[in-house]
């Protein structure tokens, strides 16, 4: 058996040895790319391979010069030096220039940009397989976004393998997640408080899809009746769609559910709202109702809003358009506001409400103070650009794409500067960039967040198991 171990041992030294001999090493070789793109400046080191490289060495100008170097394709920049590179190029172009096996000619130049804007420290996100055969497995991971370390806040192995939505953005403390199954509910996290909460009334169903207010008090939720279809066609894999759905209002201080004539009904299909910052404003996605799935193509919906009265939780009576679909082969979800007010994010694809099954999904900035809206040329690829999310700072999103291949989608970071212009994007960086090409799983509704949640996995299992939900009375 030693003979055999030892013919092994110099079989692999030999491999290794000639691995890249044949491999021609080009410009495209580099991944992820993180050329010409706009940077935090607190963001993890961009680590990045450059594929079939014996050698990797990566001098960086700015103010000062800097030098990284790595045997072997991978460049893992050291934190500690990254850090405080980052720190003293605040406002800064950096020029890059990547160079390979000790040539002189650098393989790629670019720059860098690093923003005097930080990112949210925080980052939660789905774990799921990106098929409908398989979706047994679902947890959600939280990542430091300022270095590589994660930890699991949510994991469906330990909650009876239920569905496991992912929560919304963290605003002022106050956060949800929805737990499907037998012993179910909606976990909120109000200032460090878990509760589970039953938020289906006597006149009113499961609260789905949703948003905070600024203040924590209320929660906007769409109560669908959500069904799943198969393509036929090949091009096409999956529909995901509502039958019907409204709106409603849960106030969490008086745990109560409110609904007005304005948001429900059988006329139209309500879905995806969320408050402006000063919580005055319900926005939401509507389309008139058709028979589904076989009208699934001709669902378009409109991006429209409601006032809402924070003091007394009231829902207005008149519901105005925002952006009409009328005649057009377009259909919104997915609406986020910035912050600041100032913008709201949405996904445009085809039609219907399910974006991430459609290659054509993209994201749009839709300007709430002048109407303009930019289709994000710069920051969109070829393939569903969706589940996007805000940085506290109005200056960045973080949106899922599977714009790599297809099938997988991954977490994409992209600028948004003042007068609403948007970079070009760029990959989640991780400590081993291969790590995308090893694991199986879609990295699915991403939220930024910039405080730490107060909650983990374990914590939402004996929620799950052993807590009783509150339940949530209706209120006319």
């Amino acid at each position: 058996m030693k003979k055999i171990y030892v013919i092994l041992a110099t079989a692999l030294v030999l491999l290794a040895g000639c691995k890249n001999s044949d491999v021609t090493v080009t410009s495209e070789s580099i991944f992820p790319d993180y050329s010409d793109i706009v940077i935090p400046c607190n963001i993890a080191p961009l680590n990045f391979m450059v594929k079939g490289a014996d050698k990797v060495t990566v001098h960086v100008k700015g103010v000062a010069d800097y030098s990284f170097s790595d045997r072997g394709e991978t460049v893992t920049f050291p934190i500690k030096k990254w850090k405080s590179m980052l720190d003293a190029e605040q406002g800064n172009s950096l020029n890059v220039s990547v160079f390979i096996n000790g040539e002189d000619t650098p393989l790629k130049e670019f720059e860098w940009h690093v923003s005097a804007h930080s990112i949210d420290k925080y980052l939660s996100y789905r774990l799921i397989e990106p098929a409908y055969e398989v979706w047994s497995r679902i947890e959600i991971e939280e990542r430091n976004m300022e270095n590589f370390s994660t930890r699991s806040i949510g994991d469906n192995r330990i909650a009876d393998r239920s569905c496991m939505n992912c929560h919304t953005t963290n605003k002022q403390g106050t956060s949800f997640m929805h737990l499907r199954g037998e012993h179910g509910g909606t976990i909120l996290n109000r200032d460090g408080v878990i509760t589970k909460l039953n938020t289906k009334t006597e006149f009113t169903g499961n609260t789905v899809y949703g948003d905070i207010s600024t203040d924590g008090r209320y929660g906007v939720f769409t109560t669908a009746d959500i069904k799943f279809a198969i393509h036929s066609h090949y091009t096409q894999r999956m529909e995901v769609y509502d039958s019907s759905s409204d709106l409603v209002v849960v106030d969490f201080d008086n745990l109560t559910v409110t609904d007005a004539p304005s948001v429900k009904g059988v006329e139209y299909q309500e879905t995806f709202p969320c408050f402006t910052p000063d919580g005055k404003t319900i926005i939401f996605c509507r389309a008139k109702h058709l028979p589904q799935p076989d009208s699934i193509r001709n669902m378009k919906y409109d991006i429209v809003a409601v006032q809402f009265d924070p003091e007394t939780g009231k829902i207005g009576d008149k519901v105005y358009t925002v952006f009409s679909t009328e005649g057009k082969d377009l259909s919104f979800s997915h609406l986020k506001c910035s912050p600041d007010g100032r913008y709201l994010m949405a996904t445009a694809a085809s039609y219907g409400t399910f974006p991430v099954w459609h290659q054509e999904s993209e994201l749009w900035l839709i300007d709430l103070k002048t109407g303009t809206v930019d289709v994000m040329k710069d920051t969109n690829a070829r393939y569903a650009d969706t589940y996007h999310s805000w940085s506290s700072n109005s200056r960045w999103v973080v949106f899922a794409s599977k714009r790599d291949d297809k099938v997988y989608g991954r977490p994409y970071i992209a600028y948004i500067d003042e007068n609403g212009n948007a970079s070009k994007a760029f990959l989640l960086p991780q400590k081993d960039p291969a790590l995308y090409a090893t694991t199986l799983k879609s990295f699915n509704l991403p939220e930024l967040s910039s405080m730490k949640e107060d909650y983990n996995a374990r914590d939402v299992s004996v929620l799950y198991r052993k807590i009783q939900p509150q339940q949530v009375t209706y209120k006319p």
